[in-house]
């Protein structure tokens, strides 16, 4: 059963437009190459500025920045519409549901201005990397902290580095 078989009131006939435009991006462009994508374990860049030009990306982001400034309620759409279609994740998820709420409620007014018209159009493409001995995914176990010292941050955490990236400035 689908969910389009429920009577659903949590959405409006905005909404609902807006479902049309996922799933017919998720039928044309996620449907057909799902199983190769699952098979190579990545998503090709170019699937991204397409979704970026349609909307289906941080749809919550402001207009100032670059977004549509609507509800979560469009974010539960693409992730509803993309669980239905072609049996790989794109990440849309994690850069619309996660990543962009760190920098539209923690960013500073210059981060804001440069990151967040780029993730909305699908120009630059994002991750969370987090680890720390005995929390495995568990991001609220997490301990680490930073503590101004001077002008830079000391990070204070259990985990040794392990590769190069770990030791980039933030």
């Amino acid at each position: 059963m689908s969910l389009d078989s429920l009577a659903r009131t949590a959405y409006t006939e905005d909404h609902e437009a807006f479902r049309q435009t996922v799933r017919r991006f998720m039928q044309e462009e996620v449907a057909p190459n799902g199983a190769q994508w699952a098979e190579d374990g990545i998503v090709p860049k170019s699937l991204w500025p397409k979704a970026g030009e349609l909307g289906l990306l941080c749809p919550t982001v402001p207009e100032e920045y670059g977004g549509l400034g609507l509800d979560f309620g469009y974010n539960a759409i693409v992730d509803e519409e993309g669980a239905y279609h072609g049996g790989v994740t794109t990440g849309f998820s994690l850069q619309s549901d996660i990543v962009v709420s760190y920098i539209v409620n923690y960013g500073s007014e210059e981060q804001k201005r440069h990151w967040l018209p780029k993730l909305v159009a699908g120009e630059v493409i994002t991750a969370i990397a987090m680890t720390e001995p005995g929390t495995g995914s568990d991001l609220q176990g997490m301990r680490t902290t930073a503590k101004k010292d001077g002008n830079h941050y000391v990070i204070q955490t259990g985990r040794r580095p392990t590769s190069p990236m770990a030791r980039m400035p933030i």
